[in-house]
């Protein structure tokens, strides 16, 4: 699970620089202190959790489903899993710092309590190129409970950025993060690559 894990980690980084001062104005505010901000976080991350959960189940239900042979098992994981690493790498490393992000969209809700469910949804559902792979190894896994032990791995590695938000003010060195999280992605990213190889060779050698 070290994979999805640091898959993870370079997943949390990215969103906290590129969201981070969408999510942060309302994960913190109000009078609540920084209990309301404990609430508001752990309301957030618990939906990112569920939705996770959701995800695992049908990437590894869809994976039975039309991954029913080894060989074909093999060589779409492998091959799925090299696009993607390298989609990874390049995303993370070409991103434009405009980027917009697309927990924007809670600007226009009125009920304020529902902003960190929102931003759960949209945070855990948005395009990336790390939840596709960790789709693609849900997919992959030969047990339900292997699928959800992946995707709890990776929301594990992606939710350690999001932990010191009732401490903080604002978003602070950011430039220390984005330099972490290219580092983690290249890593994840190299991971993949190399797993996906291992996996198409092992096809052939074994076809």
């Amino acid at each position: 699970m070290t994979d999805s894990f640091i898959l993870g980690l370079s997943s949390g980084s990215a969103c906290l620089v590129t969201c981070g001062m969408v999510m942060f104005p309302y994960i913190m505010a109000g009078r609540g202190g920084v209990m309301k901000i404990v609430l508001d976080l752990s309301v957030f991350l618990a939906t990112r959790l569920v939705i996770y959960f959701v995800l695992a189940t049908l990437a590894w239900y869809f994976g039975q489903a039309f991954l029913t042979s080894g060989i074909v098992r093999t060589f779409v994981t492998g091959s799925l899993y090299v696009m993607f690493a390298i989609i990874l790498i390049w995303y993370s490393i070409g991103r434009k710092k405009n980027m917009k992000c697309p927990a924007a969209i809670v600007t226009k809700v009125e009920d304020k309590r529902l902003v960190p469910v929102l931003l759960g949804v949209v945070n855990s559902i948005g395009f990336c190129p790390a939840l596709l792979l960790i789709l693609t190894k849900g997919a992959a896994q030969g047990s339900l409970a292997q699928s959800w032990l992946a995707f709890l791995a990776f929301f594990t590695g992606s939710s350690l950025w999001f932990l010191p938000l009732p401490f903080a003010g604002k978003l602070k060195k950011k430039q220390v993060i984005e330099t972490i999280g290219i580092f983690a992605t290249g890593l994840a990213g190299a991971i993949f690559i190399i797993k996906g190889l291992i996996l198409i060779t092992g096809g052939i050698l074994n076809g």
